[in-house]
């Protein structure tokens, strides 16, 4: 299973086009204000469908939003919308 860590500042971060499972996020470390969505997509409109986040979440070390026990199936691309200081966070995905 891919681990993809995340740690870029404001912006969209693209980690997969096309369908698979999310299988967890775990924050690393918290940075200042970083916070971070989790969107199913692009779509071939160029939408995105929320998965994780309907308000953006703070990322805090230590802490797992999705547990592997319990994956979450996305359709069109697995991206992150993060924004504040950048801190880390990882992704493991199939």
């Amino acid at each position: 299973m891919p681990v993809t860590t995340v740690n870029a500042a404001a912006g969209t971060v693209q980690v997969k086009l096309g369908g698979g499972i999310l299988r967890g996020i775990q924050g690393v470390s918290a940075g200042t204000s970083y916070t971070f969505k989790c969107n199913d997509g692009p779509d071939p409109a160029g939408n995105a469908r929320t998965l994780v986040g309907a308000a953006a979440i703070p990322v805090v070390a230590g802490v797992q939003w999705v547990h592997p026990a319990e994956p979450i199936a996305f359709t069109n691309g697995l991206q992150f919308v993060v924004a504040g200081t950048p801190g880390e966070f990882f992704v493991q995905w199939d």
